[in-house]
């Protein structure tokens, strides 16, 4: 089901995409050459893997879908022992919105909220991991710290956290097989199995830069580093440290047909969206209407892979998303 929406998804991106290329983008005003992503004459396409330093009163949402493959899941028998284990899919739709206000020409504020449905896609994962939802929030604050030509650095504050809410139908059962042994037979001890949940926090400081060598290529890049608590780690903190990078390359300037594509990566020491995992690597790629200074449009295909610490074999997830982004002038 997954694979046929994420072949539905692309076409209808592709047929946006394309109903935008045709119309006239319009000849450039006073207010487009102020766009805050429009940096030494490139313009700069929004990502949701790898966060700009672009001080901007600016909406974006994301919404898309995948799957993840190879993740390790414990077998349990009746008594409650491990028995083994089994690699498990799971199949996922996720939906972000990020917006962010400047209060200054160097300061700005920003708010994001996501939201992630998971649910198992074969017999292990479902009676293992069952169905599970994840929400996300986050509040950060941007300062500009050197803006030139072609190039601007911002220091960055953030907080965020997400909860995860998870149904375990192999959980349930084996919490009302232990209560029926101690001669319990109602239901009421049980449901508390069923439905488990947990957070986790991340607690972070960085800087964003961007860089613009011609008209027609440009790179921007981040890190950060702070403190988080895993969603099995109850109060106990760690260390976390994420970074990435990414390329921009913009026809337009090269061929006057504006579309741009976005390569991009990122490392989280920690992976912030998934439990009982480690590092993970993030490849991204992204075609996107360039037409526009102020409103930006485009699909967004990227590939990770997750540690596991149980095992020495990494999780494989693909996802697809629908990028918008808008710059209020």
């Amino acid at each position: 089901m997954l694979t046929r929406c994420r072949w539905i998804t692309l076409p209808a991106g592709m047929a946006l995409i394309l109903t935008l290329l045709a119309g006239s983008p319009g000849p450039a005003g006073a207010a487009e050459q102020a766009a805050p992503r429009y940096l030494g004459g490139h313009l700069f396409m929004p990502s949701s893997i790898v966060p700009d330093p672009f001080i901007a009163t600016s909406f974006q949402t994301s919404t898309g879908g995948g799957t993840a493959s190879n993740i390790e899941v414990a077998l349990y028998n009746i008594d409650g022992e491990k028995i083994g284990e089994a690699s498990a899919d799971i199949g996922f739709f996720n939906l972000g919105f990020d917006y962010q206000q400047r209060v200054s020409n160097r300061v700005g504020l920003r708010l994001s909220l996501s939201g992630v449905g998971r649910l198992g896609t074969n017999a292990a994962s479902i009676l293992a991991e069952g169905i599970s939802a994840l929400y996300g929030y986050g509040f950060g604050a941007s300062v500009n710290l050197v803006k030139k030509t072609n190039w601007e650095m911002a220091g960055t504050l953030d907080v965020r956290g997400n909860t995860l809410y998870a149904v375990s139908p192999l959980g349930f059962v084996q919490s009302v097989i232990d209560n029926a042994a101690n001669g319990d037979s109602s239901l009421a001890n049980s449901q508390d199995s069923l439905l488990d949940s947990g957070d986790n926090s991340r607690f972070m400081a960085g800087v964003r830069g961007a860089y613009v060598p011609a008209p027609w290529i440009g790179f921007t890049g981040y890190f950060e580093a702070g403190i988080g608590k895993k969603f099995t780690g109850h109060d106990t903190n760690t260390s976390v440290a994420n970074f990435g990078a990414t390329t921009n390359v913009d026809f337009k300037p090269l061929t006057g047909t504006p579309i741009g594509v976005l390569l991009q990566f990122r490392q989280q020491s920690l992976n912030e969206k998934s439990e009982n995992v480690g590092r993970s690597n993030d490849y991204g790629f992204g075609l996107f209407y360039t037409g526009r200074q102020d409103f930006a449009i485009g699909l967004e295909d990227s590939w990770s892979k997750i540690d596991q610490p149980r095992t020495s074999k990494q999780v494989n997830a693909t996802q697809i998303k629908l990028l918008l982004r808008y710059d209020f002038m």
